[in-house]
C-alpha cells in the first residue's frame, strides 16, 4: 500500500515538474512552419512489467512538415502519419497523439524553440500502467 501511495506522490511531482515549466523563446506559427528533419523521436511503449523506453535517431528524408492550417504531416522511416496541432502560450503545443490523452483531452507539449531547432516535450505520466511521454527533437 505503501508503494502505491509513493507511486501516486512520484507521479503527482513528476507532472507538475514537466508541465509546468516555462523557458524557451516564444514560438508563433511562422516560426516554426514548414518542414522540420528528425534528430530523434523518445517515447515509452508497453504496459506494466514490458514498458520501456524506445528511440528512435531520424534518417535522412525524415520530417514533421508543420502546416498553416494546424496539421503536420510526419514521416519516420517507412511510416506517414498526420496529426493536428495547435499553439498554446507562449511555449506550449497540443499535438493529436502526444502523451498521455486524459478524459479525451490531449497533455499540453513543452516546446522549446531556438531558430534552427525545435524540441517538443509531452510531461512525462507515471501510471500503474507504466511511463507515458514523448520527446521529439527537429532540426533544418
Amino acid at each position: 500500500m505503501k508503494t502505491k501511495y509513493l507511486l501516486l506522490v512520484i507521479a503527482g511531482l513528476m507532472l507538475c515538474l514537466f508541465s509546468c515549466k516555462k523557458g524557451g523563446d516564444t514560438i508563433d506559427l511562422s516560426s516554426i512552419a514548414g518542414k522540420w528533419n528528425i534528430v530523434s523521436d523518445s517515447t515509452y511503449v508497453g504496459a506494466g512489467l514490458s514498458n520501456h523506453p524506445v528511440d528512435y535517431s531520424g534518417h535522412p528524408g525524415d520530417y514533421f512538415n508543420f502546416m498553416a492550417n494546424g496539421i503536420v504531416y510526419t514521416k519516420e522511416g517507412a511510416i506517414l502519419d498526420t496529426l493536428n496541432y495547435t499553439l498554446v502560450a507562449d511555449t506550449g503545443m497540443i499535438i493529436s497523439a502526444f502523451g498521455l490523452i486524459a478524459n479525451g483531452v490531449p497533455s499540453i507539449s513543452h516546446v522549446k524553440f531556438t531558430g534552427h531547432s525545435l524540441v517538443i516535450a509531452s510531461p512525462l505520466a507515471l501510471t500503474p500502467g507504466g511511463i507515458f511521454g514523448r520527446k521529439v527533437t527537429l532540426t533544418r
